[in-house]
This record gives structure tokens, sequence and C-alpha cells, in this order.
């Protein structure tokens, strides 16, 4: 399609050229090159993750910049092209033929958003089985029925897991005896292989993310919400990338991590689209349609991670992308169904869920319990950020300290830790899903005798002294596993501390009720036998948790009304994320996201920063070294040396170098694309026209660039303010502006010189340390 526009010029020889730039006083080094302060970020980022120099690209190399407006315009161009082309087809075709090429070129959009769908659900099936399997491995082996069944397919024909014989723990395997079917048999033998064994896991995952691809360490959604902000970033969601993620994720989670597997799920469906991208032209050629596909990918992640294809959606329009136009909602919703779908088909739980801690309450909850939702909001938000600021604090503790330059004993020791911690609790040893299912579970129809302990009325204070320690060692885990180079996400792991917290809320009121009875503050619990749902009040505090950590709020909302299949707590649940989201906006406004985007330095415009600035545009503009074009006097042998000598993503185009008029700007893919499609005839004297005023030659072969032109680029005066250029920079997602005074070219803005100036407003984070150690040497 590229070659028909070229061909579609008007009639001249028209090919990209690389030119004879002047240097003026201008446009200082390359956006690419400028980017993420270059060597010393690149360093920086080298001990946040604990990578060599060699095991990632440099920084100047790994960022580019997305231009929008040169790519929606590029697509209408290449839209026109192909109609023009079409339509000269068509002459020669049949009816139906002409129809079936329209449906074909249209259908291309859904069908990759199918693929995506598609692969994003098959990917989450086969972690979640492999996952399950790994988890069990810690504790034994199924005896009967083959080696690679986890422990509930191997007791599937069992009365439960707790009398299956078919089931060899470690220590019975040992011993040479045979299945007891007893969990704990030979507890301190188990103990030690459960820890060893973990850790074995933890170790292997880092090692294989700190060797084969560092981009696939943590959840990858700061990274993501960077990339559809409008960056690249070469090498994030390559092929390595996804199979390194997929693997490494099992082996992190069933470490016994405090680590989730459902912000991962964003990476990797990311990772999906962009590796299926590449065999659609229309997404492989467009960063800014590959954008749209991302957005969709982000929704189908988390449309597997909780069953929410609705909430997927709305996840990936109000905490990722910046660009998500009308027709990219019903897409990315339709690859969310198709996520959930077949993830569905597949059902790895064996249950009929999409996810382990799925439940439907049968309950309405009283008017009365609203003032205990207020408060559990509260405290959830409290906790939610203590538990956001530790996390951040300790991340900055370790990019500046000796941690960060030794992941792999980092790892070893964390998740030795986690391991001799957690296996000390039933509880607590269970993976985090599963502990969240226990916590959501409803005591009048439980049947799992385990899960029942939480229901013993004669064994109160024990349960409230047990969930709080739960809390509590969760909390301390979180902040230590979300930190490793392991992949894995926050999420699950502080859904389960605010689970704990609304436990112990719902337990505890339900206790009061029973002792007062139907009476009072509880007039309103007659006829209703419950009247109060402990596992109602621990999916709230779950919720009243993420919201504090994350920031969300409307999707939340809607993926806790998908958790649950009930409409009647859409109203509490709302109430709760409203009310954590206000206390935790009172310590900040940044969520992990946006936290972990400053600690890296990610050159990512937020549209949620408010400043007010006193300067202008002529402030921040760049003015030396300007690389600009003269109309005239070119020829192809100048340009082509412009492009060798210089790596500027285009070149603005000026009427004479005296007066520095105006007259447009050419992007270096244009320049390129031309000379790419010049003819034979064509020497390195070949004369180049950058205007349509300009006599052409007669009887010799010439480029005409004007067709290739921007002859209208965004410009701005140099007094212009400062915020009225953020805000420009932020509604139509622009690339560069250029600064004229009276007509005449000045100088050059681009986002990351907004960037650069908004890093130097907002100064060094509170946490940051006041210097960075020396860089980790490269094995």
């Amino acid at each position: 399609a590229e070659h028909r526009l070229l061909l579609l010029g008007r009639g001249r020889a028209s090919v990209p050229l690389r030119g004879g730039v002047k240097k003026a006083s201008g446009m200082a080094d390359s956006e690419s090159a400028g980017l993420l302060k270059g060597r010393a970020a690149r360093e920086a980022r080298e001990q946040a993750y604990g990578t060599t120099g060699r095991s990632k690209p440099s920084q100047a190399d790994a960022f580019e910049t997305v231009d929008w407006e040169f790519g929606a315009e590029r697509d209408r161009l290449l839209r026109e092209a192909m109609m023009k082309s079409r339509q000269m087809r068509h002459r020669s075709r049949s009816k139906w033929r002409r129809i079936a090429g329209e449906l074909l070129n249209a259908g291309q959009g859904w069908f990759v958003f199918l693929v995506v769908g598609f692969f994003t659900g098959l990917l989450a099936g086969m972690i979640q089985v492999a996952r399950e399997w790994a988890f069990d491995l810690k504790f034994g082996y199924c005896s009967e029925g083959g080696f690679w069944n986890s422990r509930k397919e191997c007791c599937r024909i069992s009365k439960d897991e707790d009398s299956c014989v078919q089931w060899r723990t470690w220590a019975e395997t040992l011993r040479g005896v045979r299945g007891s079917g007893v969990r704990d048999s030979g507890y301190g033998l188990d103990y030690v292989l459960y820890m060893l064994i973990g850790t074995v896991m933890a170790v292997w995952a880092a090692w294989l993310v700190d060797i084969f691809a560092p981009f696939a360490s943590g959840s990858g959604i700061p990274e993501i919400k960077t990339i559809l902000g409008g960056f690249v970033m070469k090498g994030f969601l390559g092929g390595r990338v996804l199979l390194v993620k997929s693997v490494a994720l099992v082996l992190s989670v069933a470490s016994g991590l405090s680590v989730g597997l459902e912000a991962a799920y964003v990476h990797v469906a990311c990772c999906v689209a962009n590796v299926s991208a590449r065999v659609f032209s229309k997404y492989a050629n467009s960063e800014v349609k590959k954008r749209e596909l991302l957005s969709g990918a982000a929704a189908a992640g988390i449309s597997v991670a909780f069953g929410a294809p609705v909430g997927g959606v709305l996840f990936s329009l109000e905490m990722l992308s910046s660009y998500f136009p009308p027709k990219t909602i019903w897409r990315s919703f339709y690859c969310a169904i198709v996520a959930a779908i077949t993830l569905r088909g597949i059902d790895p739980l064996h249950s009929g869920k999409l996810v382990a801690f799925e439940i439907t309450y049968h309950y309405a909850f009283g008017w009365f319990e609203l003032p205990i939702f207020v408060m559990l909001g509260a405290i959830g938000g409290l906790v939610g950020t203590l538990l956001l600021k530790c996390m951040v604090r300790y991340a900055y503790f370790r990019h500046s300290s000796a941690i960060a330059r030794h992941p792999l004993y980092e790892v070893a020791i964390v998740s030795f830790f986690s391991a001799s911690v957690t296996y000390l609790s039933t509880f607590l040893r269970m993976d985090t899903t599963d502990l969240l299912a226990a916590l959501y579970s409803d005591c009048k129809y439980e049947t799992n005798a385990t899960v029942d302990q939480l229901c013993v009325e004669s064994d109160a204070t024990n349960i409230v002294v047990f969930l709080l320690l739960c809390a509590v060692i969760k909390f301390v885990l979180t902040i230590f596993g979300t930190n490793t180079i392991v992949p894995g996400g926050h999420m699950v792991p502080s859904m389960a501390v605010g689970a704990c917290i609304g436990r112990v809320f719902g337990f505890c009121l339900n206790m009061v009720q029973e002792r007062i009875g139907d009476e009072g503050f509880f007039a309103e619990c007659a006829g209703h036998d419950p009247c109060i749902t402990p596992g109602v009040y621990a999916i709230i505090g779950s919720a009243a948790m993420l919201s504090a950590v994350s920031r969300m709020t409307v999707s939340l909302v809607v993926i806790i009304f998908e958790l649950t299949d009930g409409i009647d707590y859409i109203m509490p649940t709302t109430i709760v994320i409203l009310v954590a989201k206000w206390v935790s906006d009172a310590f900040g406004r940044d969520g992990i996201y946006d936290e972990l985007i400053l600690l890296h330095d990610y050159p990512y415009l937020n549209n949620k920063m408010e400043f007010v600035f006193n300067e202008t545009a002529a402030d921040v503009m760049k003015a030396r070294d300007l690389c600009v074009i003269n109309a005239a006097n070119n020829t192809l042998n100048t340009l082509t040396n412009l492009l060798s000598t210089t790596e500027f993503s285009g070149y603005p185009i000026v009427k004479s170098l005296d007066t520095m008029q105006l007259t447009g700007y050419i992007s270096r893919a244009n320049l390129e694309s031309v000379l790419r499609a010049k003819t034979e005839g064509m020497g390195e004297n070949t004369a180049c026209f950058f205007t349509a005023d300009r006599p052409f030659p007669r009887n010799a072969p010439y480029l005409d660039f004007n067709p290739w032109l921007d002859q209208s680029p965004i410009q701005i005066v140099e007094t212009t303010p400062l915020n009225r250029v953020i805000d420009t920079f932020r509604a139509l997602r622009l690339r560069y502006v250029l600064v004229v005074r009276n007509g005449a070219l000045v100088g050059i803005t681009t986002k990351r010189d907004i960037l650069r100036r908004i890093h130097t407003f907002r100064g060094a984070h509170k946490y940051a340390p006041a210097q960075a150690p020396p860089p980790r040497r490269a094995r």
C-alpha cells in the first residue's frame, strides 16, 4: 500500500529524500538519544531491575516517541490509496468478488482481535494448570494416575483431599510408605522440603528473567501504560519476553512468593498482541493501530484474570490507555469476551469458574450495614496507602543499595523467608487465590472442612487474632515479594490483606448481632438468617485495599460485580471504593503504577498531573543546533548525507536560512520511503524540491517532496504559557510542536522536553537517594 501511495503522487517521480540539512540555532540531540537521560537512566534502570548491560538494549535504543498525528495522517492516506487502487481493480471484477474483497479488508481488524483473545485465553488456561501443579509439587506428587496431576486432580475420586491416599507427600516418599491422605504427615521433613523446593522455584524464575528477558520482571503494567501513552519500548513485547514471562510466572507464583498472576496477565496478553500484529500489515506498520490492539489485549488480560470482560475494558480505559477511540471499545470488549470464552472452554479449575475466588452471594445487604461499609472503606484506604508507601519506599531503597545488583540472592532470601513463615499456617500455605476463595466463602453453604474453621463461633477470639496475623504477614511479604525481579503483580496479594481485614469486620459484626438479636441497630435482620455474611465484608475489604493501592475506581466496581454476580452489592462496593479512594488521595494521588513509572523514569505524560508554571514555550524549546532543510538548492546527495549523519525523527522546512520562514515539516519516515522508491535514472546530483512554486527542470529527473510535506504543522508562538503548551500536548497527543516568532522558526519543543521540565519542577522523589551507587558490572 505504501508503494501504491507513492505512485499516486502528483504525476512526478516522488521519492523520500535524505537531504541537505542545515544546522541553525534549533533542534538539539535527537529525541531517541535524549530519552531517559541517556546513560545515567540506563544504569539506574539496570540497578532497579538487577540486569546487566548486556541483558537489554540501551535506553536510547529502547524508547522512541510515537507521532500520533503522523500515524493518523499516514493511515488516512493509505486508506485513500487502497480505495483508489481497489476502484481500478474492481472494474475488471465481478460484483461478488468486489464484495468479498471489501469484507476481507474490513474484517481484518476484528480477526486480529479474535486471534489475540483466543491465544490470551489459551495461555491463561495453560498457566493456571501449570501453576496449580507446580504449587502442589512443593507438598508431594500424585502416585496414581500420573505424576503431572495436581492434588485436586489426583484426589478427584476421593471423598475429599484430606483422605486421599493417591497423593504421597515427600516425607512419605523418602520414608518408603504409602500415601496416608494426611497433609501434615512427617511435618518436619515436609517443612524443610517445602522451603527448599519453593526457594529453588523462585530462584529459577529470577534466573530466567535476569539472563534471558529482563523485561519480563514485575507485572509489566507501568511499562504497558508508558507504551500506550505514546512511546515504543523495543523488546518489551517480544516473543522471548512472552515465553520467559509465561514460564517464570508459573514458577514465581508456585514458589509461594507474595505475587499474583492477575496483573501479569496484562503483559502476557500485550505480548500476544504484539507478536500477532506482525502477521497483519495493517497493525505491523502502524504504531497507532498497534496501540488500539494493545488496549484490547490489556482488556483481555484482566478478563482472564478476574473473569470480568466488561471490567477489563474499563480497566484498560481508566488505568492504561491515553488513546481509546470509540471503535476500540467494541473491539476490546470483543477481544475480552473471546478470551473469557476460551478460558471457560479450557476450564482449568474443573469447576466451571474462570477464577478460584469467584462466588455468588444469596442475600441482600441491610441499610444498617452502610456505616460499617464506610468505616471499612476508610480503614482499607489507610492500610492500602500504607502498603503503597512501604512498597515504594523499599523500591527506592533497593534501587539505591547493593540489593539490586544481586537479584538472585535477594529472591533466594525472600522466598526462603516466605516459605518458612507461610508453612506454619494452613491458610497461608494456600495459594493466594485459594486463600481469597476461603475468605470470601459463605459459612452457610461451605462444605470444605478446612475453610469451615473460619466459621466456628466458639473460637471467635482465635479466629480474629489469626486473621489479623495473616493480614500482617501478607502485608510484609507483599512489600518484599513484589519488588523482586520475578514476574508477578500486587493485585491479588493486596486483595488478600484487605480480605483478612474485611472478614474480621464481618465476623465480629455477625457475633455481635447474634448476641444482641434482631433489636435496635439490627432490627432490619428480623426474618433473615443469616443476616450478616462475613464473606461480603471480605470481598468489599479487598476492593477497598486494591483501590487504595492502584487507584482503581469504576473498573474495580464492575470487576467486583462480575466476580460476585450480585447486583445488590454494587451500591456498597461503590461506597467503599469511593471512601477508600478519598482517604488514599489525601496522602497522594499517584497509585502504584504511577509511582513505578517515576521510579524507573519512564517518559510518560500523566494526564492527572496538575502544575502551575510561570514560564513560556521559549523557556523549554530547543534552539541550539536546530536542523532544518532549506526549501531550495537540495540534491539527492545532500539529503542522503543528512539522513546518514543525523538521527532526527523529522526536519522543519524553511524558505531560506536568512529569514527562517517556516513552510512545512517532513518526517524521516517519508524521506526514507521516497528514497526507496526512486528510479534508476536518478543520480547524486538529482535536484530535490520542497515547494510547488519552483521551476522544475524539463529534461532532467528531479524529486518533488511537496506531496509528502506537512504544510500545516502544529505551531505555537514563543510567548505561549507553558501550561497551555502542556495541555496542547495532552489533548492532541503531540510528539513535537514548532515554535515561531512572526512566522520565523526559532525552536522546537518535543514531548521529552516537556517531561524533562516536569521532572525538574517536581524534583527528586522524597524516597529517592541523594546519589545513586556505581553501576553493576556486566558479566
